[in-house]
């Protein structure tokens, strides 16, 4: 019998004991991370626990059995579309987070290319090297194809005549980042834009990251490029509230400029024997719970309270920033527009990203992919400004007698390489795992060899690594 689900059930000290004990490796909210965490404070979480709580039984499935589903998501979608700067007209869509709101951008270009442009049969979409790796998975998924557009080295910025040049008869789509997650570097909206135009092509900005954040700026006086829907050629957006509007995961909101778009993104079906179905976004049943916790925190904080966390997060940014400039042999890629900062190293850098975790932060290693050299991606959060300081300090002892850069063992390399390829026998993750130190899929306190292989091994070969890693991990 599972000990998971036994005959008899559990105290609620029991379960919340364990469940303690089960969280108590994650990281936490303490300011000691720069990647994944998005938290505004104890009162902001306290109201989206209790909306949360409030309505975890409610069913997105149908607003006429759930009219709350209509009345939290019509508030929030409008909330999206007035801080997009979104014309009279616009209209949008509650998602569960951004990777679904790209997907369906995807799904709404193509299917309104079948309906408008008939003759195109083999849909393809032209995305930037640094654009999240969502709308790869909205490629596959959809029969889309993926056409790569090259990155300026220097800048992180794509290249617009590069774009111009791969559009061809088959192109639906073009995509931009506001910001790119790796760099934080706003991609040239306006330029893109005014490409779409003179081709008449949809544009979708993928702004799940800076969406929320950048038109607070903006406010604060802060210039940047222009990025929302007072963009000609802009036709969708993707902003996402679980990051920086501070919501519980997943909620995300994917706009159009015309509803014609939102009606190529749903899903309808009279094809079978019980009730028709109309899916507004990829799910079928869907909790209101996150809807509900974000209407509150927008409720909770208010303009005023966004600003000034943005404004705070702002001047964090600068100042880790010019303090990274500042430390020997480090070195910042591109501009970023906001609290999303690559740091690149002239010694290695996973020896610095191995004694920066020693030293109690939790940083995110990144792989070089195209223009995109090697780096760790540190991420500006409410709930570590204040913290900033201290991690230069450590960031500076830690940069202190660096090694040059180490290579990973080319034995090994190329044997990951052989076999994602297929040959030479299938890879047995579990034997890999233990040779690398990670048990009951906790890394080992050095991660920097595991860093180098996937560093040193092919986009495919990674691929084929995560797939073997995470399926030992849920065996």
């Amino acid at each position: 019998m599972s000990d998971v689900f036994m005959e008899q059930g559990l105290s609620d000290e029991e379960i919340f004991s364990q469940l303690d004990a089960m969280t108590a490796d994650d990281i936490p909210n303490d300011g000691s991370a720069f990647a994944f965490v998005y938290d505004a404070g104890k009162e902001a979480k306290e109201v989206a626990r209790r909306a949360f709580a409030k309505c975890m039984t409610g069913n997105g499935l149908d607003p006429t059995a759930y009219p709350s589903a209509r009345r939290l998501e019509n508030d929030v979608v409008a909330a999206a579309l007035s801080h997009l700067r979104a014309p009279e007209g616009a209209v949008g869509t509650a998602t569960a987070g951004g990777t679904e709101s790209v997907v369906l951008s995807v799904k709404a270009a193509r299917d309104y290319a079948r309906k408008t442009r008939p003759e195109v049969t083999a849909p393809e979409m032209l995305v930037p090297e640094t654009a999240h790796a969502c709308f790869h998975k909205g490629a596959h998924y959809l029969g889309v194809k993926l056409v790569p557009v090259a990155v300026d080295p220097n800048t992180m910025r794509p290249s617009v005549e590069d774009m111009r040049a791969k559009i061809n008869a088959n192109t639906i789509l073009l995509v931009a980042s506001a910001p790119s997650y790796a760099h934080g570097v706003i991609d040239p909206i306006e330029e893109v834009g005014a490409l779409a135009l003179e081709h008449d092509l949809l544009f979708h900005v993928d702004a799940c990251i800076g969406g929320w954040v950048l038109p607070f700026q903006r406010e604060l006086g802060i210039e940047q490029p222009e990025f929302d829907f007072t963009v000609p050629g802009v036709t969708s957006i993707s902003v996402d509230l679980h990051k920086y509007a501070f919501a519980p995961k997943g909620i995300s909101v994917l706009a159009h400029r015309k509803p014609e778009l939102r009606d190529a993104q749903y899903f309808t079906c009279a094809h079978w024997t019980g009730y028709s179905v109309i899916n507004t976004t990829t799910l079928g049943s869907k909790s209101l719970a996150s809807l509900a916790a974000a209407w509150a925190v927008l409720r909770h904080l208010g303009r005023a309270g966004y600003r000034e966390i943005f404004g705070r997060m702002y001047e964090a940014k600068k100042q880790l920033v010019e303090g990274v400039e500042a430390i020997d042999g480090l070195h910042v890629v591109g501009n970023p527009a906001m609290g999303l900062i690559a740091v690149v190293a002239d010694k290695d850098l996973f020896t610095l990203a191995d004694r920066m975790t020693a030293k109690g932060w939790h940083l995110q290693p990144t792989y070089k992919f195209g223009s995109s050299p090697t780096h760790i991606h540190f991420g500006i959060d409410a709930s570590n400004t204040h913290r900033v300081g201290a991690l230069l300090a450590d960031l500076r002892e830690a940069a202190v007698d660096l090694p040059d850069p180490i290579e990973a063992p080319e034995p090994v390399v190329q044997m990951i390489e052989m076999m994602a390829q297929g040959a030479g026998g299938d890879l047995d993750a579990g034997m890999m795992m233990r040779e690398l130190g990670i048990v009951d899929g906790k890394l080992p306190a050095e991660q920097a060899m595991i860093h180098r292989l996937l560093d040193a091994a092919s986009p495919k070969a990674r691929e084929a690594l995560l797939v073997k890693f995470f399926g030992e991990l849920f065996s």
